[in-house]
């Protein structure tokens, strides 16, 4: 089940009034439209208190990488539902996305929360796709005195092969690139993107296209189908993605620029500027493209 499947039934789960049922619709349009700021409004004045309002508003202040606000939604979610796989991996996950921002000192901290909220979240749910993701790359990017390993990676990383086989792929891919074997990283994720267009059914996630050209690029296999993912996850984009379409945008561009085709990295910039405005990387890229 995806994020945005998980998200319906928290919904579902509410016992809600009709009133409340018929404001959470407009909210609900509203994010459906990416009108964050006018959902973060109503529910800010209306329904800080109530769960739904909470999760929501986690969730906005997550896309916004406003971490310490998520944290603070999040955190008050875990107290009112302990046993929440997906509440303590909301948790987990702001706490990491926090860490990955500060220095590593004061990251080192955080390490502990992190851990536990993400542990937890498959403790509750075995099956909990996104938290064992989160742990296999945590495990994998942790020295081995604050608790990391290839051993720890690999048991959630294999959990994963019976759970999506593309987040299993893409798992694996980042295990053998740590064990300094991009040729077979880039194999894994060249076999995941033909599985992926022979089986739709294995994208259980939007966010799934971006990784997979992400990694296409970075592992340098398949880039003839980066443009495609690419615009199979901006035509499925939502607020709970990970990325935005301006990133999505920019890497379209570095990829054009790479090519040397002019005409199409311009047209990418420029979409990627219209969604951010002040993006450095971008406008620095719009610069490197001028001068092509």
């Amino acid at each position: 089940m995806d994020i945005k499947s998980l998200f319906l039934v928290a919904i579902l789960s509410m016992n809600l009034t009709a009133v409340g049922q018929q404001n959470f619709k407009k909210v609900e349009a509203l994010l459906d439209s990416y009108e964050l700021v006018k959902a973060q409004r109503i529910l800010e004045e209306n329904y800080k208190k109530s769960e739904l309002g909470q999760l929501y508003l986690g969730d906005i202040n997550s896309h916004f990488k406003k971490w310490d606000k998520a944290i603070a939604y999040y955190e008050d979610l875990v107290n009112l539902k302990p046993n929440s796989a997906l509440y303590n991996f909301k948790l987990g996950g702001a706490l990491g996305m926090k860490a990955m921002e500060i220095s590593k000192f004061q990251a080192a901290f955080l390490i502990p929360d992190i851990k536990e909220h993400l542990e937890k979240a498959v403790t509750i749910d075995p099956g909990h796709i996104e938290s064992r993701r989160a742990l296999a790359q945590l495990y994998l990017e942790l020295p081995s005195v604050l608790g990391g390993g290839l051993d720890k990676s690999l048991i959630h990383a294999k959990k994963l092969e019976e759970l999506s086989k593309l987040d299993y792929r893409i798992a694996m891919a980042f295990v053998f690139s740590y064990k300094e074997k991009d040729d077979v990283s880039g194999k894994i994720i060249k076999q995941a993107i033909k599985e992926s267009k022979e089986s739709p059914q294995l994208i259980i996630r939007n966010y799934l296209y971006f990784e997979l050209a992400q990694e296409a690029v970075r592992f340098q296999v398949a880039t003839s189908e980066v443009d495609d993912l690419m615009q199979k996850f901006l035509e499925g984009f939502n607020y709970l993605d990970l990325k935005t379409p301006a990133e999505a945008y920019l890497k379209l561009a570095q990829l054009s620029e790479k090519r040397g085709n002019k005409p199409e990295a311009e047209k990418y910039i420029s979409k990627s500027l219209e969604f951010d405005a002040k993006a450095e990387i971008a406008l620095e890229l719009q610069e490197d493209i001028q001068d092509m």
